[in-house]
């Protein structure tokens, strides 16, 4: 098997910087057909996902989203919590329909 150059830019906080990946023929045809089925919408979206799927499965820590099974949770568990923010929302006055 050939091994191929892949190029990435990755960000890092507000910093951007190159990394070059070896990818050998069959990776390179995977992540080609998860970027074609639109499973992800770029290579480097595509090698996000993996990085943090491998992430999760070696920590065993989960996004918040996936620790979550309503609104009210999520809430409760965010990281914004005990920040004292106020959120605020227009109520809804309706509208008028002909019946």
């Amino acid at each position: 098997m050939t091994e191929g150059l892949r190029s990435f830019t990755l960000k890092n906080g507000r910093e951007f910087f190159a990394v070059t990946i070896n990818l050998n023929d069959e990776q390179t045809r995977l992540l080609s057909e998860v970027v074609r089925t639109g499973a992800a919408r770029s290579t480097e979206e595509a090698v996000d996902q993996a990085v943090r799927a491998l992430h999760s499965r070696t920590t065993g820590k989960r996004p918040v989203f996936q620790q979550v099974d309503n609104l009210a949770d999520l809430f409760a568990r965010s990281p914004f919590r005990g920040l004292d923010i106020e959120f605020e929302r227009d109520k809804d006055a309706g509208r008028d329909i002909a019946l």
